[in-house]
């Protein structure tokens, strides 16, 4: 890389490692202070005042209809990149027994977002402290909504959904996000080409039976039994429908029925995901569980009401977006903890970015089982090592001076310790 910026690697490791306090600090109270999607309104507050504690201005709340999320740039013309930070929790009660856990029941940040806030506000801190140098604008985007949706146009919308409607990437050149994962190794950097995480779908399942007194079982139609059989069944979907060199799951995550240990229901409801690396493969394996559903309860005598939501396509990382992932870590982190990694069977908003504009999203690895880090992401016990913040922060800030370098090389040079 070039040295017009007259930036260097060492000095934004030093500067990422003298606010390590103020990381954790701030990751702590995130933490502490866990928000569902679309009511971070406290998370957007928080985030406001640190920008204008930074000495930003002209700092912009809320997306479209969307009054939460934040988005503030620094830089001026083109080319323009976005970093991109989700910043909304899981409704799952927090079981990790740290100091600072969640303070709101049933809420909490078991994905991580706690730790992208914190790690854009310290890209964000060290930028404006670098701002004489940027060639180039950057968009930081603290984005709502992550995890779920809201219909609020002709279809339900994540956040990121609500940001692309907004025109905020209109104007966007190159995006890129970081996620910190749980079971990949402490301190190293995962990063992939071409399709990084899976395609989705969501869907919900009500079978409608003929309720009765358990005591008299063949004088109803029994929705409890016909939706047992449902989620047995769809499995074969998945095992002997779609090949078997296909990445592809279906799971179901919720499962109601019933309000008394004597009564048989007149109905019972599940609801559930369905990913694939393909959304043409989401797509059959939806039309294929409805038509499994309707035929198991058709016989036996029940009948079925279903809905499909398809998410979006997989996330799809832009190979020279990730070229540039793969220097900045490497001369941040050396070349042994920049990693290769297979795709994931999770699913990412991410899409809607990467579906529009070049783009790459990466991981953080977290798992030290000696300090208790290793849980999977939406685990009740999953925790956040706090000793890759800083790193974090160094990467992604050297992720920005090194596309700006690259994009006025107009060509993928020889890396050096400049940048």
């Amino acid at each position: 890389m070039n040295s017009n910026n007259h930036i260097t690697v060492d000095q934004i490791k030093n500067d990422a490692e003298v606010i390590k306090k103020e990381l954790v600090e701030w990751r702590h109270y995130l933490h502490a202070h866990p928000e569902l999607s679309f009511k971070e309104e406290r998370t957007t507050h928080y985030i406001v005042n640190k920008l204008k504690n930074f000495g930003y201005t002209d700092i912009q709340i809320g997306f479209g209809p969307l009054k939460t999320g934040v988005m503030v740039e620094i830089g001026s013309g083109r080319p323009c990149v976005m970093l991109r930070a989700d910043i909304d929790a899981l409704p799952i009660q927090e079981q990790t027994g740290v100091e600072f856990c969640s303070q709101s029941k049933g809420v909490s940040h078991a994905c991580g977002h706690d730790a992208h806030i914190t790690n854009l506000l310290g890209v964000a801190k060290l930028l404006k402290k670098y701002e004489n140098s940027i060639k180039g604008r950057v968009k930081l985007l603290f984005q709502p909504a992550e995890e779920t949706r809201v219909k609020i146009y002709e279809k339900p919308l994540s956040g990121a959904g609500y940001v692309v409607r907004s025109g905020a990437i209109d104007d966007v050149d190159a995006i890129f996000g970081m996620h910190v994962w749980g079971m990949f190794s402490k301190g190293k950097i995962y990063v992939k080409s071409g399709p990084t995480m899976m395609a989705s779908g969501r869907f919900n399942l009500k079978v409608i039976g003929k309720g009765t007194h358990g005591a008299s079982p063949h004088l109803g139609c029994d929705p409890i039994t016909t939706i047992c059989q449902i989620v047995d069944g769809i499995q074969t979907v998945v095992s002997r429908e779609v090949s078997p060199l296909e990445p592809r799951l279906i799971t179901v995550g919720t499962i109601h029925g019933g309000t008394a240990t004597n009564v048989v229901p007149q109905e019972a409801m599940i609801s559930g995901t369905l990913r694939a690396a393909s959304e043409n493969v989401v797509k059959f394996m939806g039309k294929r569980l409805a038509e499994v559903a309707e035929g198991t309860a058709k016989a036996h005598r029940c009948s079925t009401e279903y809905d499909l939501l398809i998410n979006g396509p997989a996330v799809v990382n832009d190979s020279e977006m990730v070229v540039i992932v793969r220097e900045a870590a490497t001369d941040v982190l050396g070349t042994e903890r920049v990693c290769d990694v297979e795709m994931l069977t999770a699913s990412e908003d991410f899409r809607e970015y990467s579906a529009r504009r070049p783009a790459a999203l990466y991981f953080m690895g977290m798992f030290e089982p000696e300090k208790g880090v290793g849980q999977p992401q939406h685990d009740p016990g999953f925790i956040v090592n706090d000793d890759v913040l800083v790193d974090s922060v160094a990467v992604m800030t050297s992720i920005v001076f090194t596309y700006f370098n690259k994009t006025s090389e107009n060509h993928f040079g020889q890396s050096t310790q400049t940048i």
